[in-house]
């Protein structure tokens, strides 16, 4: 038989509770024992006996407000349970709660009475909530507090699931707080991401040396993350890479909107789209992206699509993510195909130019060799310049590659500004015969 190891300190029956396996002392630091600690708003102490869960949870169950519940050792959830409003979990020092097969933990808080999480002894992080495939959670008005044990894992909420597209979607936030947590409060794995209606994610006072930023997800979740607060942090910043992905999804591999949440993006490259997968990356006006170095912004083929549209007072910004820029820190955005729908405008693209690993392309070639590396770089002609009212700042090659074999040139330098570009603000195309000039033109920033 497998289940969850629950017991109840039945004062004054010390005897029984001696057969029965359950703790029996009150000594400090006795997992069944902890302080109550003060109320939370609109609760009353609980003054049960404290409640023990540890080992494989089977069967559905419900955890009251009455007792504090006490997680000493690891948790196997495969069941569902439910954690009522006002109810205080107290978690065990580098101790996880694990969600899989149809377990499921839904903590039903509201704002005048929260779920809590926390340590059961303050000093001590516990481990994580974590999420694995069949897993879900559903957490409204709860506080996780000083999890995320660096020895454990990386973040107080973890969810590893997902191989498929689209992909699973198994927690849901509203009005969740994570504070204090030693590493990152939430990493999204796999291709999951958050439920749909998500809201009100409160991630503050978190991270690490190593994991500073509140939250972490792979490609696909980009367009599932909820409104609220990531500020107040080790790194106020959201870090998207394909290191956090599966390693067989780690494009983007659906239509997605990166929205404004406050904090920048920090970027380990970003692919849209990949042989047989169509994508569309739709960027809110207002968003920072900042990428790491020798990293692109890749739209795979003419399939995908990505729409940056920004206006005058709130631009989409791409830049570098070293603490001091430079140029060529980054190696820019790539049209691999052109697809109609593909436009940027109002946007920012600093500190590019970075090694595109191209060459020959155009007409126009870096000094010393076939290198076209560019802030910028179109390999498909355009039906018009998809690109305008753009910044284009401080690129190590070129502004805009125009790396395409067409009869007619379109330009890009019309509406457009560039700003301390070693090459050419654009480049010169090929004809349709793929001749150049002999002298191809190589207009020059200030």
């Amino acid at each position: 038989m497998s289940a969850s190891f629950r017991c109840r300190t039945l004062v004054g029956l010390l005897s029984v509770a001696t057969l029965l396996g359950c703790p029996s002392g009150s000594e400090p630091g006795d997992p069944s024992t902890p302080d109550a600690g003060p109320a939370q708003a609109g609760c009353s102490t609980p003054t049960g006996a404290p409640i023990t869960h540890q080992g494989t949870l089977s069967a559905p169950e419900t955890w009251s407000s009455s007792s504090p519940h006490v997680v000493a050792g690891d948790l196997l959830v495969r069941a569902a349970v439910t954690v009522e409003p006002c109810a205080i979990v107290r978690v065990g020092r580098a101790v996880s709660i694990s969600l899989e097969g149809g377990g499921s933990l839904v903590a039903l808080g509201t704002r005048e009475r929260p779920v809590r999480f926390e340590p059961l002894e303050a000093s001590q992080p516990w481990g994580q909530l974590r999420i694995f495939a069949g897993g879900s959670a559903r957490l409204s008005w709860t506080v996780l507090s000083g999890g995320g044990d660096p020895n454990i894992g990386e973040a107080t909420v973890r969810v590893n699931a997902g191989v498929e597209l689209p992909g699973p979607r198994p927690l849901f936030v509203d009005n969740v707080t994570i504070e204090g947590s030693r590493t990152r409060g939430v990493v999204l794995n796999g291709t999951a991401g958050f439920a749909e209606g998500s809201s009100a994610l409160i991630i503050r006072d978190s991270g690490s040396d190593n994991w500073p930023e509140p939250l972490a997800v792979n490609p696909n979740a980009l367009g599932t993350l909820p409104s609220g607060t990531y500020t107040g942090n080790r790194a106020d910043a959201i870090f998207v890479s394909p290191s956090v992905a599966s390693s067989s999804v780690f494009y983007l591999g659906g239509n997605a909107t990166l929205r404004d949440l406050g904090v920048p993006y920090r970027v380990g490259g970003l692919q849209v789209g990949n042989p047989g997968t169509s994508a569309t990356l739709a960027i809110e006006a207002g968003a920072e992206l900042r990428f790491e170095p020798r990293t692109a912004l890749s739209v795979y083929d003419g399939r995908s699509a990505l729409i940056a549209a920004g206006t005058a007072s709130r631009p989409v910004i791409f830049t570098s993510a070293q603490a001091t820029p430079a140029a060529g820190d980054w190696a820019g955005i790539r049209f691999n195909g052109m697809n109609p729908n593909s436009r940027v405008e109002s946007a920012w693209v600093r500190y590019a130019g970075g090694s595109c690993q191209c060459s020959s392309y155009g007409c126009n070639y870096l000094p010393g060799s076939f290198d076209v590396s560019s802030a910028i770089l179109v390999f498909q002609e355009p039906a018009a310049p998809f690109i305008a009212q753009s910044r284009i700042e401080d690129s190590a090659g070129h502004g805009i590659l125009r790396g395409w074999n067409g009869s007619s040139a379109v330009s890009f330098l019309g509406t457009n500004t560039f700003a301390r570009i070693a090459a050419c603000t654009e480049t010169t195309p090929r004809d349709s015969e793929a001749r150049c000039p002999s002298a191809p033109p190589c207009p020059r920033s200030p």
